[in-house]
């Protein structure tokens, strides 16, 4: 579609003149549709000319000035475009809220935690006091509102504006834990002596917000003696019980007004040829209905097919409570199409784990005769990688030179320690007792493990290069499964996901 053409008022003009019509006369609207339909070549779309002439201001014999109507399609013209360009701005930004709240999804997929209640254990319920409405007390200076969750009170900040129509614009936050607190919002006013006085007060029920929608509301207040007052306070308040259903349902959300935003583009652009269209050049008009027929609606990336994996796994381990009262909605997480997915691990860093397993185990039994924290720390750095998905390129080159210097240290150690053999070493708990099985054994699962981190030398040389490659991988052992390569985690870093 050309955004670059403009048609000017004298090249409309000179179109409509070329169909017989006249500068400076009226004509009804018969006459200009016909010129639109011998300039366009076809029938001109109605609805579109229709809506041009009704912009226009006929005269008593409902005639049009020839320069008004000309004068009204160059401004449909600007309009259109102007509509396009912010429509483009809007799905940019819905693309970039999408990203992110693909990217909390994915975080909440591996670090949600639910109480026994089915309540994610840092649940928010978010309160926006807005505004009180007709305050009937004569004598007060300010207003304010506390708000109580099961006898813990937190108050807002003094009211501003009109005294007796208040505004506070104010957020307050609160845990919540199980979902059957007791909320109860009151309204006090305070006198010029600093005395608080309590006008009335409101129950807020949190069943009413499962949907984790934000919810407007006008709350009529009761006094003390449990009568209705002609008071109201205007709230909007959310309770995020469920992080990971509330993203899921907010891509949900972004999709959808993605593409219908996308088909109305594609509207814009269908009614901004429509207005072009009678007074392009031939070659031109051509290009541009080539170029409908083409779909304007582009489809979303497909979905991350690990991700919807262990996605839908949880889904089974989290029927709560809560969730039980609801059918869950099967939504569909799209994330970029550029991750490789393996559906099988490597053969190397199947291995690999199998050696670090065996190194584990020779470290363990070698922590009889000597300390060997060292090999104990590269074994659970080991484990970190594949169990909390620290496939990430320097956290491996870490780990890697942690394993060269492991072999250093044994080497020194073998050469320094090697008369424990013979158990002629004075540094022997039982020396003099020459052939000890456990200190010779110890020796000997040394010497094993030198050439086991050798070995693993080379497998953690591999893990680097895979790394850097954007593909995930599934590792199962025995009954356990773990994608690796999804979040990359680096536990040395300071902005490390890992908890």
């Amino acid at each position: 579609m050309s955004l670059q053409y403009s048609p000017t008022i004298n090249a409309i003009l000179s179109g409509f003149q070329r169909t017989g019509l006249s500068q400076g006369q009226a004509y009804q609207r018969e006459q200009l549709f016909s010129a639109l339909d011998k300039l366009s070549g076809q029938l001109y779309d109605r609805d579109v000319a229709q809506q041009l002439f009704e912009q226009c201001q006929p005269n008593q014999r409902g005639q049009v000035q020839l320069e008004d109507f000309a004068q009204v399609i160059m401004e449909a013209d600007k309009v259109l475009k102007k509509k396009i360009n912010q429509t483009e701005q809007q799905i940019q930004q819905y693309r970039d809220e999408l990203k992110e709240c693909q990217q909390q999804a994915q975080e909440q997929q591996y670090n949600q935690k639910l109480n026994p209640q089915g309540v994610d254990r840092d649940s928010q319920l978010i309160i926006v006091i807005k505004q009180a409405h007709n305050i009937q007390f004569s004598d007060f200076q300010n207003s304010f509102v506390i708000i109580s969750l099961d006898g813990n009170e937190i108050q807002s900040q003094m009211s501003s504006g009109d005294k007796y129509n208040p505004m506070f614009n104010q957020q307050l936050n609160f845990q919540i834990q199980t979902g059957s607190e007791e909320i109860l919002i009151k309204l006090f006013v305070q006198d010029r002596n600093q005395r608080r006085i309590q006008i009335g007060q409101s129950h807020l029920d949190l069943g009413e917000m499962h949907d984790q929608q934000v919810h407007s509301q006008q709350l009529q207040l009761i006094n003390e003696r449990f009568q209705q007052l002609q008071t109201y306070l205007q709230i909007e308040c959310q309770w995020i019980h469920n992080k990971l259903k509330y993203h899921q349902e907010m891509i949900l959300k972004y999709e959808q007004t993605i593409q219908q935003s996308l088909i109305d583009i594609d509207d814009y652009h269908r009614d901004l040829l429509t207005i072009q269209q009678p007074f392009l050049e031939n070659n031109l008009r051509n290009n541009l209905q080539q170029s409908l027929k083409q779909p304007q609606i582009s489809s979303f990336p497909q979905q991350n097919q690990a991700f919807m994996y262990q996605q839908q796994q949880n889904y089974v381990q989290q029927q709560k409570p809560f969730q039980s009262q609801q059918q869950q909605q099967n939504i569909q997480i799209h994330l970029p199409d550029t991750t490789k997915i393996e559906d099988q691990i490597s053969d190397e860093l199947y291995y690999g784990f199998i050696l670090y397993m065996m190194m584990l185990l020779l470290t363990l039994f070698q922590c009889f005769a000597r300390p060997d924290f060292l090999d104990l720390i590269l074994a659970m750095l080991y484990l970190i990688i594949i169990c909390r998905d620290c496939f990430e390129p320097t956290y491996i080159k870490i780990i890697s030179a942690l394993t060269v210097l492991s072999v250093v240290y044994d080497i020194v150690w073998i050469s320094i320690y090697k008369n424990w053999w013979s158990g002629t070493d004075k540094t022997l708990p039982t020396w003099g007792e020459a052939g000890d099985p456990i200190v010779r054994m110890t020796l000997v699962f040394c010497v094993f493990n030198i050439i086991l981190k050798t070995a693993l030398c080379y497998i953690l040389f591999h893990y680097y290069k895979e790394s850097q490659e954007n593909k995930i991988l599934l590792f199962k052992f025995w009954q356990f499964e773990f994608h690796v390569g999804v979040h990359k985690q680096n536990l040395f870093a300071t902005n490390g996901l890992l908890v």
